[in-house]
């Protein structure tokens, strides 16, 4: 007999107000040559140690349609006023063991710590956690990575380990140290019932 078909996800069409900010599903209209900027900026890439890329707007799009929005889920980071794109988060989602991994990017240098994130953190959490009923989410930095591992750190992550030499330099091919993180919804809740209302 066939195995029984497992139920899709539904897919999200995620729309979440952040005060200054707003959450919301990424579309191939959202494509811009800004964008494509963002992977060639030294910041940027030096970061996430990725590679200088010289993107198009047809390359972004090309990346948001292989995004089903349901369990691989790309949201822009907008600012309310101007409804500017700012940055993005990409969140992968394992039902079955009901955990997720997220990555964060500001590409937009002029809001890079400028609090885009902390002002972000608590709507983006609680819907994962509480809406779609997550119970744990994982994160992945490079070492260096001193804003991010601060950020982790400060917003209620734990470091499950650090993997020395994992991941090789896109610059000039040195070995890399990469973190591990981890935030459970229990532990969410509790870093929100002591800091909801301070700084993230």
């Amino acid at each position: 007999m066939p195995p029984p078909k497992t139920k899709k996800p539904p897919k999200r069409d995620i729309d979440i107000d952040c005060g200054r900010y707003r959450l919301r599903t990424v579309k191939p209209a959202d494509a811009s040559d800004q964008w494509a900027a963002w992977m060639a900026d030294p910041e940027a890439v030096h970061m996430l140690n990725a590679p200088a890329q010289m993107l198009t707007k047809d390359d972004i799009a090309t990346y948001i349609k292989q995004f089903d929005q349901r369990s691989h889920i790309l949201i822009g980071i907008f600012e309310k006023d101007r409804e500017a794109l700012l940055g993005i988060l990409r969140v992968d989602i394992d039902f079955a063991n009901s955990r997720c991994l997220v990555f964060l990017l500001i590409g937009d240098p002029q809001h890079r710590n400028a609090g885009v994130t902390n002002a972000v953190t608590v709507p983006f959490r609680d819907y994962f956690f509480e809406t779609v009923g997550l119970q744990t989410m994982l994160a992945t930095a490079l070492a260096r990575n001193k804003p991010i591992t601060h950020y982790l750190f400060k917003s209620g992550w734990t470091l499950d380990k650090t993997v020395p030499a994992h991941v090789k330099s896109h610059a000039d091919g040195a070995m890399l140290d990469l973190c591990f993180f981890s935030l459970t919804r229990d532990a969410w809740r509790e870093w929100k019932r002591k800091n909801v209302g301070q700084e993230a």
